[in-house]
């Protein structure tokens, strides 16, 4: 029989009825799978080989950052402060120009609960030392979900500065920090409290410039190597008088005086001097020797001023024309207050204690 090229073609193969195409099939599938499995590992084996960071490397991180000065992490982490505190003082330039600072950690131990853990450790400043606690929380990120440890907010050191109210801003290590409108004190005399959220370290403090009449005096505060909500005392920050401040306290004790003795009664609220107990009619005042005026430094942005050897005379006279004269010392001590304008108010203390305008 001749050789039949067409009939050759057209014979059945084995791989078109189907006897042998499991082979051709799985080159088909292969391919697919292998994309799958790369894919598997892009994604996961970065995540094995790196591995999950631990709390100890986060805390470490955030430990470093505050012996760093590095105030933008610190924040990153940090609590809102409490009871109103301001952090406008938590800049890299207050805390580096600290006569001190967090110098030391070390990392004690950890404790995972979880998705919580505790890590322990100590915080050095100098000589001192104090443990400290960071908490932590696992949190799952990314397409895989893969935990992360974060740390929980972290509370700050706070100061607390009582101000002169006439001052706007506060120095913390010669860098001036103003302070926003609602943190000033509203009241017209006296001081105003402050509460400055800061980081471990020893701060010179003082009030800003105040004018001609005073200059203001550096506080050194010290705030221990502590990550919580620990609070100083009230620190007085306030003025001491110059030549031209002494002047405007002599000045208003002058015109307090004046103010004295133009009143009728025997006893004048709140003067430096008084008729005898038993005179009860009204008179004239008039300051025969005028006393001594001595104006002092004070505390609480007051300034205390006294009246000494100085004399008055006291006379009443009678609907017959007789006269009665009473001569008494002129002595006391009053008090001079800067206002907001940084001028000069004040008054006498009363012979008990109190305070008269």
């Amino acid at each position: 029989m001749p050789y039949d090229a067409r009939r050759e073609s057209s014979a059945p193969s084995p791989a078109r009825d189907g006897r042998a195409g499991t082979p051709t099939r799985r080159r088909r599938w292969w391919p697919a799978g292998g994309i799958a499995a790369l894919l598997v590992l892009v994604l996961v084996l970065p995540s094995v080989l790196v591995g999950q960071r631990s709390p100890e490397t986060e805390a470490r991180s955030f430990l470093q950052a505050i012996l760093d000065a590095d105030t933008d992490t610190v924040r990153e982490h940090m609590a809102p402060p409490e009871d109103g505190a301001l952090d406008v003082g938590l800049t890299d330039q207050v805390l580096l120009a600290a006569t001190a600072r967090a110098d030391s950690f070390t990392l004690e131990g950890a404790q995972i609960r979880g998705d919580h853990a505790e890590v322990t450790a100590s915080l050095g400043l100098g000589r001192r030392t104090e443990e400290v606690t960071l908490h932590l929380t696992r949190h799952g990120t990314g397409v895989l979900r893969r935990p992360v440890w974060e740390l929980d907010p972290v509370a700050v050191p706070i100061l607390r500065v009582l101000l002169p109210v006439s001052a706007t801003s506060v120095l913390l290590n010669g860098v001036e920090v103003d302070l926003p409108p609602g943190a000033r004190s509203d009241e017209f005399l006296g001081t105003g409290e402050v509460r400055l959220a800061l980081l471990p370290g020893v701060y010179e403090v003082s009030a800003p410039e105040g004018g001609p009449a005073v200059t203001p005096v550096t506080t050194r505060a010290s705030l221990p190597p502590l990550l919580d909500a620990w609070t100083t005392g009230p620190i007085d920050l306030s003025y001491e008088l110059t030549e031209e401040g002494v002047e405007q306290v002599d000045a208003l004790a002058s015109e307090l005086l004046a103010d004295c003795v133009q009143s009728t009664s025997p006893h004048p609220e709140s003067c430096p001097f008084t008729a005898p107990e038993h005179v009860t009619a009204n008179g004239e005042w008039e300051v025969l020797t005028p006393p001594s005026l001595h104006a002092l430094s004070g505390q609480m942005g007051t300034y205390e001023f006294v009246a000494l050897d100085g004399v008055a005379e006291f006379t009443v006279r009678g609907g017959g024309g007789e006269e009665a004269v009473h001569r008494v010392p002129v002595e006391g001590t009053g008090f001079a207050m800067m206002r907001h304008d940084e001028q000069m108010v004040g008054g006498w203390f009363q012979e008990g204690g109190g305070v008269v305008f």
